[in-house]
């Protein structure tokens, strides 16, 4: 064998190993890409699963409130229309209970976010609003606002509750009775707003003048 047909057989052993080498590597980074791949797409549903879980959380945190408010505005409505005989006499909104900690506000996203912390500096400062107006204006001052904050306070939390479930794509709030729901509770009673607005005027004059006379006010219907 001549020294250059030496030369290229020597060139093709050589060529064999590297040719493998190849494919061993190519083969590995594709195997290595699929994988890193793959894990993404994981973490991407697991986090997806996770920002969902946060949202319906959060949904359902707004909607509970909402019910406690359409609640408690019920009891009051009986109290006042029963005369003090039935129902309570409450005097101001239902505590806002703290966030679940199973809450990861980062998932809810930051416009919701901002939405519900929001909603609390305002439920602070209607709470606020209420004991303001029994305290000095007195004996009735803060009736009215007692009820139209409950209204207000609860049908904000079930915006804010849909807006929630449409943001983490979840399904809508669903209500056991379809006939009866809080909605349209707090719906109705803030149809009759001004009708509640004119016995309270009414309830509040009378208040005043039997203060200065210094007798109880008489015959002054203030039904809810």
């Amino acid at each position: 064998m001549s020294g250059c047909a030496a030369s290229q057989a020597m060139t093709r052993l050589i060529g064999i190993p590297q040719m493998a080498f190849l494919t061993i590597l190519g083969t590995a980074v594709a195997t290595a890409i699929a994988a890193q791949g793959a894990l993404w797409v994981k973490e991407k549903w697991v986090a997806g699963a996770e920002g969902r879980f946060s949202a319906l959380y959060a949904a359902l945190f707004f909607e509970e409130y909402a019910s406690a408010c359409s609640h408690r505005l019920g009891e009051y409505s009986e109290y006042i229309s029963s005369s003090g005989h039935a129902g309570v006499a409450h005097g101001a909104l239902p505590e806002l209970p703290d966030f679940p900690t199973e809450i990861d506000w980062r998932r809810v996203g930051i416009r919701r976010t901002e939405d519900a912390f929001a909603y609390r500096v305002k439920h602070a400062a209607a709470s606020a609003k209420i004991a303001y107006l029994y305290d000095f204006d007195p004996p009735d001052g803060g009736d009215h606002e007692l009820v139209m904050q409950l209204i207000g306070r609860g049908l904000d939390a079930l915006a804010l509750g849909a807006k929630i479930r449409k943001s983490g794509r979840l399904k809508a709030k669903q209500d056991p009775d379809s006939e009866y729901t809080v909605e349209r509770h707090l719906t109705d009673q803030r149809m009759h707003g001004e009708d509640i607005r004119q016995k309270y005027l009414a309830s509040q004059a009378a208040s005043h003048a039997a203060l200065v006379a210094g007798a109880a006010p008489r015959g002054v219907d203030v039904t809810i």
